[in-house]
């Protein structure tokens, strides 16, 4: 639980901080802490917290300079506290009564939200301080806002502030990171709202025929439907919704016995038995639907609230969404891809392209190269970044784990099966996208049942007979060559070019040296010691290392020396040993075959001791010092022979080429080629 978590509610007036402070508790008490204020007491000094709630935009001017910049903001969205709503009933049709609110925004707002909800028998005339009004009515109406009720006014009706919306509940749990441990609560307050409305319902049965015509109509805006009947069957209540899900009439069915209705069986039995239940499944036209009950004794009557499982409304959605297992979301943006060396620009630039698509892309790249960091950062940028980002890494999972988490399982698939079954990542991950990373060690079988999923868009779960419909986007990655495979019979052809519709390629480090720089500074702050000092020999090296295991390598040798060093100077001696026994695979022969296929070896020799002697001394060297130099060598190399044998030398990692003062440097290998033998 997150008890250390604290919000601050922001309102206008005192009145509308008492209600929403209350709504918040009911639903956060005992995850979060939460503090309240209102702007017409008076604010002063900073205000900080993990996330501040603004109850209207009308006060976020007034407020914003009383928040610390660093705090996310939620400005809340607002409903009718809908309880209050049958005060109203009553009132004679065409009755001239004040809407009093603070503004001319609010009290205009309110009435559209109650003519939306069917409450147009009344003339509202909107009001608010310094209003003018020339009707001396005797009636206001107002959301919390009784103390801007005129003196003139005989009678007011308090239908309560207005609450915050469920939508704006859903989004405070998501930012708080704790929708997942209260979704259920949110649900179940969701539900006991739709429940209320219909107890409210049949209480109004008995006392007015008029007040239950209003109350249908705000049945009518539930997303749910919602039906009522007597002892005998007589169906008296039929909403809006419950017509679309039965495809009838409310004008045929009400009067109706339930059982002229309802011709299934099984359905028909649970709605007559004598059981309060909730959410038992049932087949309608076709659809799915989730059906709860309860009675109401005063008046011997049944009240069914029924959800489609295929049209939830939004909040429903959206619970759903993030309800998936946690993590499952893109968590990098290109904004936290480092680095600022042309080619990696290049290929940052190449991946929003990309990302604009929807058309599957496969990724390779050495290990360590930040391929899911790419992945993820495709997903935020498309257009299906609002939906799930899950990853999977065949090189952690066997065959048949693989298949079960990629597509789920029926129950009883095989032993230690969850009951009811599981969903599979394809599913979870329905309208987003899925990162298949080391994609080179999924087995033939595997391989099959992917390309069906980017053929036809279906799967089908392990022992199960229904196809499911998913609509993902597949991003693959892997360090392989997947050509190769494809020619020894290891990869299916037909799966390559379906995963290589787009390709990125993701650069090695070796290839961004200057890159390295920022990348320490932003690990050494990672690691929170930005003010350590690497020296010059330090960087001298990481500059010249072959880096085989890239970003990784160089962060874990950045961890290394963070740990190990004592004070303010990273010096030599705090590097990794293993670090020196990386990329000196070829030996002494091998480089100096290499070199002798591509020119003298004589003149190899003499740029490279050249080199390692100003980079001893701390003193940079291009192309035409060294040229100018040659005089005493065999014979003067022009900068242009010069840059073609310094190429070759990169090419055999035995060169690093640096931007700036720093010119070029032997690489590791290639000052332990030098010093060994020359």
């Amino acid at each position: 639980m997150n008890s250390n978590k604290k919000i601050t509610l922001l309102t206008g007036t005192e009145s509308t901080k008492i209600e929403l402070l209350n709504q918040l508790q009911s639903l956060l008490q005992g995850y979060v802490d939460i503090d309240s204020y209102a702007s017409d007491s008076g604010l002063c000094g900073i205000i900080k917290s993990d996330l501040i709630v603004i109850s209207s935009k009308l006060i976020l001017d007034e407020v914003m300079p009383y928040i610390d910049k660093s705090c996310p903001i939620v400005l809340a969205r607002r409903a009718l506290n809908i309880s209050n709503i049958d005060k109203l009933f009553p009132i004679p049709e065409g009755t001239k009564a004040l809407l009093v609110n603070d503004t001319p925004e609010t009290a205009f707002e309110v009435i559209g939200l109650l003519r939306e909800l069917g409450i147009d028998h009344i003339d509202f005339i909107p009001y608010y301080p310094n209003c003018q009004v020339d009707h001396h009515t005797s009636l206001a109406i107002t959301p919390g806002e009784a103390s801007y009720v005129p003196e003139f006014v005989k009678r007011t009706i308090d239908i309560g502030p207005r609450i915050i919306d469920l939508t704006t509940i859903v989004e405070i749990l998501e930012k708080l990171n704790i929708l997942d441990e209260k979704a259920h609560f949110v649900s179940a307050k969701y539900m006991e709202t739709i429940i209320g409305l219909g107890k409210q319902l049949y209480k109004s049965i008995d006392e007015s025929n008029r007040i239950n015509e209003y109350l249908v109509k705000v049945l009518n805006q539930v997303n749910d439907g919602i039906i009522a009947f007597g002892k005998e069957g007589k169906i008296t209540v039929f909403n809006q919704k419950s017509e679309e899900i039965f495809n009838l009439s409310h004008s045929y069915t009400l009067g109706k016995n339930i059982s002229h209705i309802v011709k299934d069986k099984s359905l028909l039995e649970f709605l007559l038995s004598n059981i309060e239940t909730t959410d038992q499944l049932f087949k309608i036209n076709e659809n799915e639907v989730a059906i709860s009950k309860f009675k109401v004794k005063k008046l011997d009557s049944i009240v069914c609230t029924i959800k489609t499982t295929k049209e939830m409304a939004e909040i429903e959605n959206k619970l759903r969404r993030n309800l998936i297992k946690k993590g499952y979301i893109g968590k990098y943006t290109f904004r936290d891809i480092i680095g600022s060396s042309q080619t990696l620009k290049s290929t940052i630039k190449t991946a929003e392209k990309l990302a604009k698509t929807d058309l599957s892309i496969l990724i390779h790249g050495e290990s360590g190269t930040g391929k899911e960091l790419f992945a993820s950062a495709i997903h935020n940028e498309s257009p299906r970044s609002t939906g799930p980002f899950l990853a999977v890494n065949f090189s952690a999972l066997s065959e048949d784990l693989a298949e079960s988490e990629l597509f789920g399982y029926e129950e009883g698939a095989f032993t230690g099966a969850k009951k009811g079954g599981k969903l599979g990542l394809f599913e979870q991950a329905n309208n987003g996208t899925i990162f298949l990373d080391e994609i080179g060690d999924t087995s033939l079988k595997i391989q099959a049942r992917l390309l069906r999923v980017l053929q036809e868009k279906e799967i089908m779960r392990v022992s199960g007979t229904d196809i499911i419909h998913v609509n993902v986007r597949i991003i693959a990655a892997t360090n392989k060559d997947l050509v190769k495979m494809c020619q020894e019979g290891k990869f299916r052809e037909d799966l390559y070019y379906r995963l290589k519709r787009l390709y990125l390629k993701t650069p090695p480090l070796r290839g961004r040296q200057e890159d390295i720089e920022e990348l320490v500074r932003h690990f050494l702050i990672k690691n929170h010691k930005p003010d350590l000092i690497l020296s010059k020999e330090v960087k001298n090296l990481l500059y010249t290392h072959n880096w085989p295991g890239n970003i990784r390598e160089l962060e874990s040798t950045i961890e290394y020396m963070v740990a190990v060093c004592e004070g303010n100077i990273i010096v030599p001696e705090y590097i990794p040993q293993d670090f020196f026994n990386n990329g000196t695979a070829l030996s002494t022969d091998s480089i100096a075959e290499k070199l002798c296929s591509k020119g003298a070896l004589k003149d190899f020799i003499y740029i490279m001791k050249l080199i390692l002697d100003y980079n001893k001394k701390g003193q940079s060297i291009g192309r035409k010092k060294i040229s100018d130099l040659s005089v005493n060598h065999d014979h003067i190399m022009t900068e242009e022979q010069i840059r073609k044998k310094t190429d070759m030398l990169m090419d055999l990692d035995l060169l690093v080429k640096t931007r700036g003062r720093t010119g070029m440097l032997l690489s590791l290998r290639g000052i332990n080629y030098i010093e060994s033998n020359y």
